[in-house]
């Protein structure tokens, strides 16, 4: 039976205001396995699955529910194959899925995620210190944005004069802007494409290899198998939105959090070794990627609902995160909570997020300077008025103001 009062979950206005935590909570406790509707879809309906039990078991059952053709929800306006979603690696499955991910594996050995530390910590205080003079700034564009932005950018090896070009380009292909043409998206696309071909040009011609992710990518090989330009050009694109866009949102959602739970902010700010674990709480709380979809490869059964073949199921992670069967009090944040088996980089399965140990390294060093550099920091204004991103995917905001007393010098 379809819910017609349904809120229309595959509309980026319906996150206009918010993720509708109200509404995930009335599905848990009533239709945890939801049949709504949606305007592309076979049969016009969607499975919408709200439990953190069923959002693992779907994660998990990579035989039942394939991530193919794609795990993103049509908006019902921008088709995402269209932009050639369905060839990147988050959209194919085993055994090109497996084998394409050992050869990416690669560039994120926990050696090279590991040497980031030092790097990380001197971006991180240039870009606060370029605050300095201030006492005032917002924290998505002139603080959260940055940190992941260089961090990609220095692991692909793109110069610092073409990262806001890059940017741009990542900003358009998401489509955050609601004014962003569909033609402008694909041609935003095609530039990044072009743009690591570029680079891979550059790199096969070089007679030293260079330290940099894509010289890796190009010289890599699985099976005697090496990616070929245009895997190289997918990731390229995959990485610079991913890469960015989800960190960039957990450094924002999670400081705001954070300003609004005083007392956690004080917990964390007099005890860094509670990092780590506020990390892990604020990925539960304010989950960056709000779902994505599987579809099922076969006809099968989950929660006493018949799901046929091809039929799409989404799995809502910002719902499984608020789950009273698998947290305690889980709308309060408890940077002590253990343990937390939150799903925000995916819910297990083959298809866990592979830049899970990037991000949290990223914001282990965020938070820390966040935290001891400034003093006195506060939010301007109401949360609830502020502008969030134009998505169905990703929960962030494009503007958050904040002020503070002072800045305390490095470390």
């Amino acid at each position: 039976m379809i819910d017609t009062d349904a809120p229309p979950l595959h509309l980026p206005e319906t996150y206009a205001h918010g993720v509708p935590y109200e509404y995930y909570r009335w599905l848990r406790d009533n239709d945890p396995v939801a049949c709504l509707p949606h305007p592309r879809y076979q049969g016009e309906k969607l499975w919408v699955v709200t439990r953190h039990e069923d959002v693992q078991r779907v994660s998990r059952d990579a035989m039942t529910f394939h991530n193919a053709p794609d795990p993103f929800m049509d908006d019902g306006q921008n088709d995402p194959a269209s932009g050639g979603s369905e060839l990147l690696m988050i959209s194919l499955d085993a055994p090109d899925h497996i084998k394409l991910r050992k050869l990416i594996n690669k560039g994120f050995t926990p050696r090279r995620v590991s040497a980031l530390g030092d790097m990380l910590r001197q971006r991180t205080n240039d870009i606060i210190d370029g605050l300095a003079d201030r006492d005032s700034a917002d924290l998505v564009h002139d603080l959260a944005l940055w940190l992941p932005l260089h961090v990609i950018a220095d692991m692909v090896g793109v110069p610092e004069a073409d990262r806001a070009m890059v940017f741009d380009w990542t900003e358009k292909t998401f489509g955050f802007d609601p004014t962003t043409t569909a033609e402008e998206r694909g041609q935003a696309a095609a530039d990044m494409f072009a743009y690591a071909d570029a680079m891979c040009a550059e790199r096969a011609s070089d007679t030293v290899p260079r330290d940099d992710l894509m010289s890796v990518l190009l010289n890599a090989e699985v099976e005697g198998e090496k990616l070929t330009a245009f895997q190289i050009e997918l990731f390229f694109m995959l990485l610079q939105n991913a890469g960015s866009e989800t960190t960039r949102n957990l450094i924002t959602t999670g400081t705001l959090a954070l300003l609004q739970h005083p007392d956690q902010f004080e917990l964390v700010r007099n005890d860094l070794t509670l990092v780590p674990a506020a990390i892990e709480e604020l990925l539960r709380f304010s989950t960056p990627v709000i779902h994505f979809t599987r579809t099922a490869a076969v006809d099968t059964e989950l929660g006493g609902h018949h799901i046929a073949a091809g039929e799409r199921v989404l799995m809502v992670y910002a719902s499984a995160n608020r789950d009273e069967r698998a947290f305690t009090d889980p709308d309060r944040v408890d940077v002590r909570r253990d343990p937390n088996d939150h799903v925000a980089f995916g819910a297990g399965g083959p298809h866990f997020c592979l830049g899970a140990s990037l991000a949290r390294i990223e914001g282990r060093v965020m938070f820390e300077e966040i935290l001891t550099r400034f003093e006195g920091l506060r939010v301007v204004g109401d949360p609830a008025s502020f502008d969030r991103v134009h998505s169905n995917l990703i929960d962030g905001y494009n503007h958050v103001p904040i002020e503070w007393d002072a800045i305390a010098p490095a470390r």
